[in-house]
């Protein structure tokens, strides 16, 4: 289950409380003094920074996974160059046992001669 983060009950309330004045005015149940006509500018304000930490906190979030991935790629690279040094060496190994046995055939095949 989710966790629920303050934010979220915070852009809840502040779209509630901003649907209600609305339909309150228009059905002219609120007939009120100008100061309670702030109420909408107010309750917009909260919505902005709710949202705007929710959006903050997703980004955040997304920075952290994708600097974990980062440093997984560079892992693997570094996994990677090993490898190939690794197969590098054994590839040098392999030229001089063939040269050997090159070289082993061809004093055979003088042997054979004779």
């Amino acid at each position: 289950m989710r966790k629920i983060e303050i934010w979220d009950i915070i852009i809840w309330i502040s779209l509630l409380i901003l649907v209600a004045y609305i339909i309150g005015k228009l059905f002219g149940i609120i007939n009120t003094p100008e100061w309670i006509n702030l109420i909408p500018i107010i309750t917009l304000a909260f919505f902005a920074e709710a949202f705007y930490q929710k959006v903050f906190g997703f980004i955040n979030k997304m920075y952290r996974r994708t600097d974990y991935l980062k440093k997984g790629i560079e892992n693997t690279k570094k996994q990677v160059t090993n490898i190939n040094f690794t197969l590098s060496d054994h590839n040098n190994k392999l030229n001089e046992i063939n040269y050997k046995l090159t070289d082993y055939d061809k004093r055979f095949s003088k042997l054979e001669k004779r």
